[in-house]
């Protein structure tokens, strides 16, 4: 058993270090970029050619595309982040969701008739507030999280033992895999329904419950086995409560995808909420100990 979690250990090293994590960076942005030029290319089909029509939409539109990849590359550095810290792993959710967030507010502008619809009782209006007040919120508390993980960084670091260091990259690994395989699916999933959308022009998918609902249902249990294991290596109440709470997020996240606005980043805020405050208590008892020391 040891000796496959240093190989894991020694392969995630290998293939995913600062260097080739940078690769997959630029691929991902080429392709955003040749994606953003041919939405563009297809809504001016849409809008200019009848044989088309159905394609026709505001061009705004185009800018949630190269949106949706540089997320995606996000997603893929929460993955390959779960072996430095279950911390900073549950942060970069943060940013995930973030980001979710303000690409709802790229998806909705488009289909608003931008001459008619500054008026407080639309609700579409409204919505629109709601993406923007809610990524705001979402922001400050992730800078706020951050903050208290920079703080409690070292203690977390030197109780971090080598052994579950290479499960968590042997985690990883599967997750890339998983990460891949969904990806790939779910693409396929979501084409099939807009092209049926389409042709009848409603009926358009919600692109936060194509992909990113399995993925954090996914990450749920995920959280749930590192906890687990986590304990072999270091068994805490107050550790206990302090990661429950960062499961306790997730699925709490998990819930939003599926949940109408703007419940949705209600649920959002109170998981992140739950996830600071925990977070802060276990770091303020983490200083007490030192200072009685």
């Amino acid at each position: 058993m040891n000796n496959l979690l240093q190989k894991s250990g020694n392969y995630f090293d290998n293939y995913f270090n600062t260097k080739n994590v940078r690769k997959v960076e630029l691929l991902i942005l080429r392709v955003a970029v040749f994606a953003f030029l041919f939405h563009l290319l297809i809504i001016f089909l849409g809008n200019n050619f009848l044989y088309f029509k159905n394609l026709q939409h505001s061009y705004l539109k185009a800018i949630y595309t190269p949106f949706s990849f540089i997320l995606f590359y996000e997603v893929f550095l929460l993955v390959i982040i779960i072996p430095k810290s279950i911390s900073e792993f549950v942060g970069k959710q943060f940013e995930v969701i973030t980001l979710i967030t303000l690409r709802s507010f790229f998806h909705d502008i488009a289909d608003l008739d931008l001459k008619n619809f500054i008026n407080i009782n639309n609700p579409e209006f409204i919505s629109l507030l709601y993406d923007l007040l809610a990524s705001l919120i979402m922001l400050s508390l992730t800078i706020l999280y951050y903050k208290i993980y920079q703080n409690n960084r070292k203690s977390e670091v030197i109780n971090e033992l080598n052994n579950f260091i290479n499960i968590k990259k042997l985690v990883s690994l599967s997750m890339i895999l998983i990460l891949l395989v969904l990806s790939i699916s779910s693409l396929y999933l979501w084409g099939t329904e807009m092209l049926e959308a389409l042709k009848l022009n409603k009926n358009y998918p919600n692109p936060n419950t194509v992909f990113y609902a399995d993925f954090f249902s996914i990450m749920i249990f995920v959280d749930v086995l590192l906890l687990i294991i986590s304990f072999i290596y270091h068994f805490s109440f107050f550790t206990i409560f302090r990661n429950a709470s960062f499961i306790i997020t997730t699925i709490l996240i998990r819930m939003s995808l599926t949940t109408e606005k703007p419940m949705n980043y209600i649920i959002i805020l109170i998981g992140f909420s739950f996830s600071i405050i925990s977070f802060y208590l276990f770091s303020l008892r983490n200083t007490n100990n030192k200072s009685v020391d």
